[in-house]
């Protein structure tokens, strides 16, 4: 059983590291291409490719504008899960210290008190 968990295990992590590699990849992949297309001389070419340029740029900034937008909405959703959750961790530890000061004060009362302590009132 260990070493079916233990090869599950390897396979998920290999998984994890593919894809890691692979967004690496296309990261820089992007990132270089990016950085050549503003190291080009741009006052040197056509004014219609500085047009094509212009209205790449520009529905670049809007992809990124809607990006951004959308990255805001969720990170609200994630922050408020965030609270949520610590909040809910805050509320069971409540409950886990008070089961244990219960516990404790019944283990005192168990070792403490008499066991016909009534009969002193009566």
């Amino acid at each position: 059983m260990n070493q079916s968990i233990h090869q599950l295990l390897q396979v998920i992590l290999q998984g994890i590291s593919w894809v890691l590699r692979t967004i690496e990849t296309l990261w820089v992949w992007s990132w270089s291409q990016i950085t050549h297309a503003f190291e080009m001389s741009w006052w040197s070419l056509p004014p219609w490719k500085i047009v094509v340029g212009l209205i790449f740029i520009a529905v670049l900034a809007w992809i990124l504008f809607q990006l951004l937008r959308r990255s805001l909405a969720a990170f609200e959703k994630i922050a408020s899960a965030f609270w949520t959750m610590t909040l809910t961790l805050l509320g069971v530890l409540t409950f886990v210290v008070l089961a244990g000061v219960f516990s404790r004060s019944f283990q005192w009362v168990v070792t403490t008190v008499p066991d016909k302590f009534w009969e002193k009132f009566l």
